[in-house]
């Protein structure tokens, strides 16, 4: 993670990948108001003002742009479902990887006795808090935002939080795939070593299975996971988007999900 400089602008601090994925949540229907909050601050409303005119200009970047915007809702909606169906499981402890602007601890309907866990670096989340509560916004389960920085282990930094690895978990890593195979092996075994029986993942691949590729899903039926993989441009939401048969952002997209059953 990067370390964070003195006398840098709040859009700066919470980078722009963090603030496009919001952006994205506040157009789509992606069932976010608060999206709309976190961007409301003036240097992050310039920043993606500047960022949608430099798109505009250029047509293959609009069309890029609308596609990636629709994968997102999409992406959206599938996991918000997931977490829903394993709440409804029983499961009482969830984790969000790289929870970015994230809001789905405050927007979703979620059950009593819920924990949600969110990882990210201290500033995104301290913009994040600040920004919701400054709102009027409150958690609708138990939030506990997990700051981690480049030199701390974040499974350390979870467990401080009162993560219970004896207790089945729904991990989420949204938008966090691919990594570089060995930091995509090392992410994928911290998780495995922490998740109790009746565990469930959840992730996206932008990337999918291709040759000389960690193949995630593969490892993770290999170690006791019972896994389900979706192809992206077979989901009716996304499909016959495109009439001129160019490649698309999302042609090689996975949704994968996976409970621990051994």
């Amino acid at each position: 993670m990067r370390k964070q400089g003195a006398g840098v602008s709040i859009a700066t601090r919470v980078g722009p990948e963090v603030l496009r994925a919001a952006a994205v949540a506040s157009v789509t229907g992606c069932d976010d108001p608060l999206a709309a909050v976190l961007l409301g601050r003036p240097k992050v409303a310039e920043v993606l003002q500047r960022s949608a005119e430099l798109i505009d200009q250029v047509p293959a970047l609009a069309a890029a742009h609308h596609q990636i915007a629709d994968y997102h809702a999409m992406r959206s909606r599938f996991f918000d479902a997931y977490l829903a169906d394993a709440a409804a499981a029983g499961v009482r402890q969830c984790v969000v990887l790289a929870a970015g602007l994230d809001t789905r601890a405050f927007r979703l309907p979620w059950p009593d006795g819920m924990t949600v866990f969110e990882i990210d670096q201290p500033t995104v989340l301290r913009y994040k808090e600040n920004a919701l509560t400054a709102h009027g916004a409150r958690p609708a389960a138990d939030w506990h935002p997990v700051g981690v920085e480049s030199d701390l282990p974040w499974p350390t930094r979870l467990w401080e939080s009162g993560f219970n690895h004896n207790e089945p978990t729904a991990w989420l890593a949204e938008g966090l795939l691919p990594l570089p195979d060995a930091t995509q092996d090392a992410l994928i075994t911290e998780m495995d070593g922490l998740s109790a029986a009746g565990s469930l993942l959840a992730f996206d691949d932008v990337l999918g299975m291709r040759s000389g590729r960690s193949d995630a899903p593969g490892w993770l039926t290999a170690r006791g996971w019972w896994t389900d993989v979706v192809e992206v441009r077979y989901l009716p939401e996304l499909s016959g988007r495109r009439d001129d048969g160019a490649q698309s952002y999302i042609d090689d997209a996975l949704l994968v999900t996976a409970e621990k059953v051994a």
